[in-house]
């Protein structure tokens, strides 16, 4: 589900750098931080024939003007090669930063960014969050706002590692001296649509609001039908045997950090104290999409569907029980959408079908 509204602080009508663009620069900075798609971290699919159709007269070579002045002014950063804008000061300004669910939603958002250049501009803002503004008293959890933010940060520092040179030689983007004091709208209720280029949705779990239903991907609806409320079949551990000997996975990888950043997040959601993403979560989201053969999109939608569940959520407690009872959710899930579903006549598979079902 897609946010319904942006929120613009009046403020922004005070900000000496924005009051110095021009109005058409003006009016595309507004645009960008009310667009639906817009995520936690600030990020959008570069979509410049899409928004040349939102008025009239406008052209792509319009946009590619503009957008080239916003970025020089340092309202944006774009990379043309994965098409995609970043919003620079979207994380400090609008106070993402102090509310800790909402920065764990930024940092399952941050894992989307492909290119490194913006990365690295998220990373240089991110530095620029003053912690120190945040109170350091226990909270009903026995942790501080303050730790839980600087948990994010380090969280989203170690899924990012080390960004390399960048290969089009403009140089990493780093904050300017003085902060700008331009405001961006509060990330409202939803999250993004999903990217034009095929990543995975962004989580919604810790959006001011409750958690909409997450949005239609590529696979087939087989999550969202009612869930039965069964009990799990209890499986043996499958065997990793066929895992190199001595194997250790030591790189930090997106698919696998936003799959556990998930189910910490809905977890924590649900009421449960927010649980750590150890080696053995990592590992048990690796084996899912490595050994197992697990399409994200799947994995992503089996956690929904398993925390939006009053009898699975307490029983999916963990990466390793989320693979280990996956096969478990996946059949419930296609049984819960085939009772909702008008009966008809016994049919063959089309081939087509039969794809479709080995991918699990």
């Amino acid at each position: 589900m897609a946010r319904g509204h942006g929120r613009i602080l009046t403020s922004i009508w005070e900000d000496t750098d924005f009051l110095a663009l021009d109005e058409p620069e003006q009016r595309l900075y507004l645009f960008l931080i009310s667009q639906p798609n817009l995520n936690h971290a600030g990020l959008l699919d570069l979509t410049l024939r899409r928004w040349s159709r939102k008025a009239r007269g406008l052209t792509v070579a319009d946009l590619e003007k503009r957008i080239g002045i916003l970025e020089g002014a340092r309202f944006i950063v774009v990379d043309d090669d994965t098409e995609e804008l970043l919003i620079r000061s979207f994380v400090r300004n609008d106070g993402v930063w102090k509310q800790p669910k909402v920065m764990g939603a930024m940092v399952s958002g941050a894992l989307e960014i492909s290119s490194w250049r913006l990365r690295s501009a998220l990373l240089a803002e991110v530095d620029r969050i003053p912690l120190d503004e945040l109170s350091d008293e226990p909270g009903a959890r026995g942790i501080s706002i303050r730790q839980q933010v600087s948990e994010h940060i380090a969280d989203l520092r170690k899924a990012f590692g080390n960004p390399p040179p960048d290969p089009n030689g403009r140089g990493s983007v780093t904050p300017s001296d003085t902060p700008s004091g331009t405001p961006s709208d509060t990330p409202a209720e939803g999250g993004p649509e999903a990217s034009t280029r095929g990543r995975a949705p962004t989580s919604r779990a810790h959006s001011p609001a409750p958690a909409p239903a997450p949005a239609t991907n590529p696979v087939e609806d087989v999550w969202a039908g009612e869930p039965l409320e069964t009990e799990p079949t209890e499986e043996p551990e499958a065997s990793d045997a066929a895992e190199p000997a001595g194997a250790t996975i030591t790189q930090i990888r997106p698919d696998v950090e936003q799959a556990c950043s998930l189910l910490a997040e809905l977890m924590e959601a649900n009421g449960c104290r927010r649980p750590t993403v150890t080696k053995e979560w990592r590992d048990a989201a690796r084996l899912l999409i490595d050994k197992d053969g697990i399409a994200l999109d799947d994995i992503l939608g089996a956690i929904r569907w398993s925390q939006a569940n009053d009898f699975w959520m307490a029983n999916i407690q963990s990466m390793p029980k989320l693979r280990k009872q996956y096969d478990t959710l996946r059949l419930q899930a296609q049984r819960g959408r085939a009772q909702t579903a008008a009966p008809t006549a016994p049919r063959r598979m089309t081939e087509e079908e039969k794809k479709r079902a080995t991918r699990f």
